[in-house]
């Protein structure tokens, strides 16, 4: 039975969620844990920079009732590809429960959902299948939009007492210091939601090298300050 079933969301592309999502995996995998990251993405993203095929047959075919094989991307870490088959109407037309059902009897530590970017549906199968939700941000305004929209939608299940991810927080991503955005961005989400834990991912020249060569972080670098920042989300999540 999985103990943990974690839903990476923003609303917003281009903004390091997939990079989070798969560097918790990983950071997870490092930890003895059996990992699976379940891809939602269209465009497959996670299975690309997991470095495994991310047009093999995946999280589409498991939510129409098919049993694809996760692929392997290191040790204990597995992969479900998403892919444009996550487009098709059979996929629109499902119940926000129906991955938190299929995914139930699958035996992993960690379940880690790459929700995508702009696709409300498959953003609400992941969301509603977790129990932990990271909702990630950087300077841009939009971003801030979009981070906004999924709050939002995680309060609402929450207060109607429907099925969902009861325990989220904020991550800051792509955090360059030495730019003034950045700096005001923490004080600006802070005073937005006084309340919602705020977790910070720096830029980092070592997560951007290890997706570029599709190699989990902690086998790339796991001394950078980007693994060490995604170590300390981990921390937050089991134990904060």
């Amino acid at each position: 039975m999985t103990q943990h079933r974690i839903a990476v969301a923003a609303r917003k592309g281009g903004v390091g969620k997939t990079t989070v999502a798969c560097g918790l995996a990983s950071v997870l995998a490092s930890q003895g844990q059996r990992v699976l990251v379940v891809d939602l993405d269209p465009q497959s993203n996670a299975a690309y920079v997991l470095g495994v095929d991310p047009t093999a047959p995946g999280t589409a075919e498991l939510l129409s009732g098919a049993s694809p094989q996760p692929q392997e991307a290191a040790p204990s870490l597995y992969v479900l590809p998403g892919g444009p088959n996550l487009s098709g109407h059979n996929i629109q037309a499902l119940d926000p429960e129906d991955l938190a059902d299929v995914v139930a009897p699958l035996a992993y530590d960690a379940l880690v959902f790459d929700c995508p970017p702009g696709i409300e549906h498959l953003e609400r199968l992941g969301v509603v299948a977790a129990d932990v939700a990271l909702v990630c941000t950087n300077a841009h305004p939009l971003a801030l939009v979009g981070a906004r929209r999924v709050l939002n939608e995680l309060k609402q299940r929450q207060q109607k007492g429907r099925r969902g991810a009861q325990r989220w927080a904020v991550v800051l991503t792509m955090i360059d210091l030495r730019r003034s955005m950045d700096q005001a961005l923490d004080k600006q989400v802070a005073e937005s939601y006084p309340t919602i834990k705020r977790l910070t991912v720096h830029q980092d020249t070592a997560i951007s090298w290890a997706g570029a060569e599709r190699v989990p972080i902690m086998q790339y670098e796991p001394n950078s300050k980007g693994a060490k920042d995604l170590q300390a989300i981990v921390e937050w999540m089991l134990n904060g």
